[in-house]
């Protein structure tokens, strides 16, 4: 039992320690998806080195006075609590690998070896599943999933992040104790009790073991991981957030459980399960051809892909695994580089190589062609191990392929028939397009920007902007101003409301925008006022703006259809309100399929005791739904009861207060949000 509580405890602070940290460097990246599906990068390749430093020591790890060196080995990252996350200035992937590295790189590494140096203790001890240690494997990945489960649904909601931290350090101390108590148990190199000498894994290409058995661990890891993140990207397209990054994850721990039982996977059961997951595929397929109102549909959607391949991928990685424990190092160093391949596949190689053509579709797509190439390394290799395959396994899979790249073809010309330009940067995917009249720009899956093709047309605001939608009528109907700020460019929209005179600075995350902005769009260039783009992470750009700069505030800043959270905390509404002139407004656009953010922000106004109004509902025909105006909502803060009189008596919006049950709830921090709260479900 005390190694499997190794193993599991070290393999839950594992990823827990990555949820948190991932969640940490979130606000420093403007929320992109990209943060999750970088760290995951730098995570398996500290994987990679770790299973590579117990491959390597395997033989002084399991013998001698090395087992204590070990757990000096595991004691030391103690020096580098509390963490420290170190910005730099770098390329955002290339910073936030630096950063991982210095605040996180040896704790990380002393963790990622528990599971391996386990087994090949294991083995030294009179276990009786000394010989087949790799149930292990399987107790290692249930404490991964344990991490992953907690986070969003108890240690999130509970805790802010510096109290997640100090007992996520506590429970590292309690590991280096498991770890001193499981060397005590281990014999010295001279062979296990009661037994012949169990030879020490070996990590490099193993005598006896196939070129062909090799590739297909390398391929059939790859491809897991791969699906992994393709899915992941698609899932954190509209919202990059933990209880979002765990779905996939905890799909691939599951088929990972599964198919390392000590019972195995049998074909039977394999075929239940799959049948099942293609079951929920279907179902959720249904749904969302009938436009259900909520997000479960495309969760269970794409959940049920990885569910049945990573089935297929994880059953078929444990068929192959070798029968002698001596070849485990090696079979664990390959699934490690595997993985770490698909991952940087996905995360590096596709976007390097296809630039703005890199849509979600083509990550799937990719995936997909490497999970067919894993399938027929599987097996050849099981074939030269002399195990039967059908025989039309081939024929299904060449069909697949052909079937695979017949659709991407199809929908590559389908994109590109309407597609004018786009751009996939770190901090998203921009496709700018023309459809019936319209030219719209699109970041990720939500349309942010409309405007007329017609020479004589442009200008003209539409989309959640046009003249009669809350934040439209706010703009044109209020007294005279001078300043400005809108934090979210999109097309430039709101510039359209501008006068001579007045000064209206846009606060922008990604230079991209503005060059589709500018280079597709007129808004910008047609405003009346004087109009500046400032780039850069809102928060910090604004901090450099005077005190009391603006009568007007507008956060429109969104990932898709996600606000960024940093943006909507105690802290940031203080900044905002050092930045706002006495009797000022602030305005947000709280338009979003996936959140309710009215009740964050009136108990944000209730703790600053700020007056709150919200916009009422608009109603539009479907002739102007197809002229490009869609329906919005904002809502408002102010500490001038004037102004919320104004906007309640003169424009029709509602007053909002908070109720005791709200009041009863924590209130958003730098240190502590609770989105499952603000989640539509």
């Amino acid at each position: 039992m005390r190694f499997q509580g190794f193993v599991f405890l070290g393999s839950f602070l594992l990823f827990q320690v990555e949820l948190i940290v991932a969640r940490l460097l979130l606000p420093a990246y403007g929320s992109s998806a990209a943060v999750w599906t970088t760290c995951m990068m730098f995570y398996q390749g500290v994987l990679l080195l770790g299973y590579l430093y117990a491959g390597r020591l395997s033989s002084l790890v399991l013998s001698g006075r090395y087992r204590w060196a070990h757990l000096a080995f595991v004691l030391f990252p103690v020096v580098t609590f509390p963490f420290h996350l170190r910005s730099v200035a770098l390329p955002p992937i290339v910073a936030i690998i630096v950063t991982l590295v210095l605040s996180l790189g040896w704790p990380f590494l002393a963790l990622s070896t528990t599971s391996i140096v386990a087994q090949g203790w294991l083995t030294r001890t009179g276990h009786p599943a000394r010989n087949d240690p790799t149930f292990l494997y399987g107790t290692s990945n249930a404490g991964a999933l344990l991490a992953l489960l907690t986070f969003p649904f108890l240690v999130e909601p509970a805790l802010d992040t510096r109290a997640q931290l100090g007992v996520w350090y506590a429970a590292y101390g309690v590991f280096v104790l498991l770890t001193a108590l499981c060397i005590r148990t281990v014999r010295p190199a001279d062979g296990a009790p009661g037994g012949a000498p169990v030879p020490a894994p070996v990590t490099g290409p193993a005598p006896g073991t196939r070129l062909t058995a090799r590739l297909a661990w390398l391929m059939l890891a790859a491809s897991a991981n791969a699906l992994l993140m393709a899915v992941t990207n698609v899932l954190t397209l509209d919202a990059s957030m933990p209880l979002l990054w765990i779905v996939p994850l905890t799909l691939y721990l599951l088929t990972l459980i599964l198919s390392f039982a000590r019972s195995p996977l049998t074909p039977e059961r394999l075929h239940r399960l799959c049948m099942v997951g293609l079951l929920v595929a279907a179902g959720a397929a249904v749904a969302a051809l009938l436009r259900v109102p909520s997000v479960l549909p495309s969760l269970a959607l794409h959940g049920a892909v990885l569910w049945v391949g990573c089935l297929l991928l994880h059953a078929s990685l444990a068929r192959c695994r070798p029968e002698e424990p001596g070849l485990l190092g090696s079979y664990y160093l390959h699934i490690s580089v595997g993985g770490w391949l698909g991952t940087a596949l996905i995360v590096l190689g596709v976007p390097l190589l296809l630039g703005s053509l890199a849509m979600a579709y083509v990550d799937y797509g990719v995936a997909g062609l490497l999970v067919l190439a894993a399938l027929f390394a599987r097996d050849v290799a099981l074939k030269e191990r002399g195990e039967a395959q059908h025989r039309r396994a081939p024929l299904l899979a060449a069909g697949a392929a052909v079937a695979m790249a017949g659709i991407l073809a199809l929908a590559a010309v389908k994109l590109l028939h309407s597609r004018v330009d786009g751009s996939r940067t770190f901090y998203g995917l921009y496709t700018v397009k023309d459809e019936n009249g319209l030219r719209m720009f699109q970041h990720g899956s939500t349309v942010h920007g409309v405007e007329r093709i017609a020479a004589e047309a442009r200008g003209e605001p539409l989309l959640y902007y046009h003249r009669g939608s809350p934040v439209g009528r706010v703009l044109a109907e209020s007294a005279p101003r001078a300043r400005v700020a809108v934090v979210g460019l999109g097309i430039g929209s709101l510039a359209a409301y501008g006068r001579g005179g007045e000064q209206w600075d846009f606060y922008e995350l990604d230079p991209e925008v503005e060059r589709l902005a500018r280079s597709h769009f007129t808004l910008l260039g047609s405003s009346a006022a004087a109009v500046r783009v400032v780039t850069g992470d809102a928060r910090l750009r604004l901090q450099e703006a005077e005190a009391q700069a603006y009568d007007v505030i507008i956060l429109d800043a969104f990932s898709s259809d996600f606000v960024p959270t940093h943006l909507l905390t105690r802290e940031a509404l203080g900044l905002y309100l050092h930045k706002l002139r006495p009797g000022g407004l602030l305005l947000f656009h709280i338009s979003s399929r996936l959140f309710d953010l009215a009740p964050v922000l009136t108990r944000l106004g209730a703790s600053l005791g700020l007056q709150c109004a919200l916009s009422g509902a608009e109603s539009l025909s479907t002739a102007e739904l197809e002229r490009g105006l869609s329906p919005s909502r904002w809502f408002a803060l102010t500490a001038s009861p004037s102004q919320a009189r104004w906007l309640n008596e003169h424009l029709g919006w509602s007053e909002v207060r908070a109720s005791d049950d709200l009041l009863s709830r924590r209130v958003w921090t730098d240190d502590y949000v609770n989105l499952l709260q603000a989640l539509r479900w």
